[in-house]
């Protein structure tokens, strides 16, 4: 039984501003939800919207937590309908809930070590934006640490030429095996990206991840039946719908999930039952959470790794969660480790409360009465 629930809004800035092809920005905000038993075991998760996102999403989250809160406490889960129907607030306050809702049921049963501790789930590192020498360096490091896979920020340059010298560098650098994803951003039109794509596939893409913007699903169904490089699609996917839209259109041959963007963990595992019976596959990403909503992801990783266990499906891919480290903190006491290019799933998650305190701009919580 629930005795105490708390949640905490909080803005951790980034080590450094973080550039995308859509603009910049310089904090993570979010709420970390923390749901407390009677015998002191808690259960977190997190609730995390488009960085880009507008004042009035922030607002009916807000709403939706002060909600939430005292409803839990009371012994009541949300109707997932509703919360549904609230579009991306709704769908960022279900993965909280079901992430910290699951994290307490976890430790109530298994105690201080969850079946599922210290399993290791392979990610990708993250390559910035830079010019060649820069990519090739911070390319080597990875490899050197035990990434099996590089993740190539690109978009801003502006002629394919420069695209290509930085992937001859990377490539000259770490060699053929190493996987290398091209994230774009949204930042081509039709034209440049099948120049472009057809330009790198000789440096062996694993895939190019939103060449085209959002909202043009038919132009990335129509740009795969041109290239030759597997397309991925991120800010496409925010939600089951637009999922299962795309993959209907054929729009795509991997879908990147983001848990908090899309509704938590049963709205992942519905996605990656859809797009393996469209011959897709999908790859977990972070939005920018702390180590609370990392750690929410992890423990999906290991659900689609017992799902693709289940259906003997290829090799586990890299998932795209290693990002901790682009926040000055991630507001854990104990942080989650990254060795040879994999995650371990946490025996427990414990917030920094220090930390926690020096970034928070608001809290609440209700008490089971």
């Amino acid at each position: 039984m629930i005795d105490r629930v708390e949640a905490i809004h909080v803005r951790v800035p980034f080590r450094r501003p973080l550039l995308d092809a859509s603009g910049e920005y310089t904090h993570r905000r979010s709420w970390l939800l923390r749901v407390v038993d009677g015998d002191g075991r808690e259960g977190l998760g997190e609730a995390a919207l488009n960085p880009f996102g507008s004042d009035t999403a922030s607002g009916a989250l807000a709403a939706l937590m002060r909600d939430v809160v005292p409803a839990l406490a009371a012994g009541r889960l949300p109707d997932w309908s509703e919360l549904a129907g609230e579009g991306e607030p709704g769908r960022a306050a279900m993965a909280a809930v079901e992430a910290a809702m699951g994290a307490l049921a976890a430790a109530q049963e298994t105690g201080d070590t969850p079946a599922d501790a210290g399993l290791r789930i392979p990610v990708s590192a993250m390559i910035a934006f830079g010019g060649p020498d820069a990519g090739a360096d911070a390319a080597a490091q990875a490899v050197e640490l035990g990434f099996e896979t590089l993740k190539l920020r690109a978009g801003f340059e502006r002629t394919t030429d420069q695209l290509v010298d930085r992937l001859r560098a990377l490539r000259a650098a770490v060699g053929p095996e190493p996987r290398v994803r091209v994230d774009v951003g949204g930042a081509w039109d039709p034209e440049t990206a099948a120049e472009r794509i057809e330009a790198i596939a000789p440096f062996r893409i694993e895939y190019v991840e939103q060449p085209l913007a959002a909202w043009d699903i038919t132009g990335h169904a129509a740009l795969r039946e041109r290239v030759r490089v597997p397309i991925a699609l991120d800010e496409s996917i925010d939600s089951e719908g637009s999922a299962r839209a795309a993959l209907a259109e054929g729009a795509a041959g991997v879908i990147v999930v983001k848990p908090a963007r899309v509704g938590g963990m049963a709205a992942t595992l519905r996605l990656a039952e859809a797009a393996s019976a469209a011959g897709a596959s999908v790859v977990l990403g972070t939005y920018f959470e702390t180590g609370v909503g990392i750690a929410a992801v992890l423990r999906i990783a290991v659900a689609l790794r017992v799902a693709r266990a289940r259906k003997a499906t290829g090799p586990e891919p890299a998932h795209g969660i290693a990002t901790a480290g682009l926040l000055v903190h991630d507001l854990l006491a104990v942080p989650l480790p990254i060795e040879n290019g994999r995650m371990a799933v946490p025996s427990k998650v414990g917030l920094d409360e220090a930390e926690v305190d020096r970034y928070a701009l608001e809290r609440f919580e209700a008490r089971r009465a």
